[in-house]
C-alpha cells in the first residue's frame, strides 16, 4: 500500500506536522484574538443592553404606578365633586319644598284645571 510505504512515510507526517502546526499558529496568533476580542465586546454589549433594559423596565413600573396613583386621584376628585352637587341638589330642593305653601299649590292646580278643560272642551267643539 502506498500509504503506508515505509520510504515516503517520514516525509509525509513531517510535512503533514509542519502544515497543521503552521496553521494552528496562524489561527492562533492572527485570527483567534480578534474571534476573542469580537466575543468581548458582543458580551460588554449585552450586559449593557441588560442594564438599560432593567432601568427601562424599573422606569416602566414607576410611569405605571404614578399613572395609576393620578387615575385614583382624579376619580376620587370627581366622586367627591358629584357627591357634593347631589347634596347641594338635595339641599335646595328640600329648601324650595318647604317653602312653597300648599295654598300656592292649590291655586296653581285649579288654574291649571280650568285651563286645561277649556282646550279640551275648544278640541271637541271645533
Amino acid at each position: 500500500m502506498p500509504q503506508f510505504d515505509k520510504i515516503t512515510f517520514f516525509n509525509q507526517i513531517f510535512w503533514l506536522i509542519l502544515i497543521f502546526s503552521s496553521f494552528y499558529f496562524i489561527l492562533l496568533k492572527n485570527y483567534l484574538p480578534k474571534i476573542g476580542s469580537v466575543l468581548k465586546a458582543r458580551s460588554k454589549k449585552l450586559l449593557k443592553s441588560n442594564t438599560l433594559a432593567g432601568e427601562f423596565k424599573a422606569e416602566e413600573l414607576s410611569v405605571l404606578s404614578d399613572s395609576s396613583r393620578i387615575f385614583v386621584g382624579t376619580a376620587t376628585l370627581c366622586r367627591t365633586s358629584l357627591l357634593n352637587g347631589v347634596g347641594k341638589s338635595n339641599d335646595w330642593l328640600n329648601s324650595s319644598n318647604s317653602s312653597l305653601s300648599v295654598s300656592d299649590l292649590k291655586g296653581t292646580q285649579e288654574e291649571y284645571f280650568k285651563s286645561f278643560g277649556k282646550i279640551s272642551a275648544k278640541k271637541f267643539l271645533i
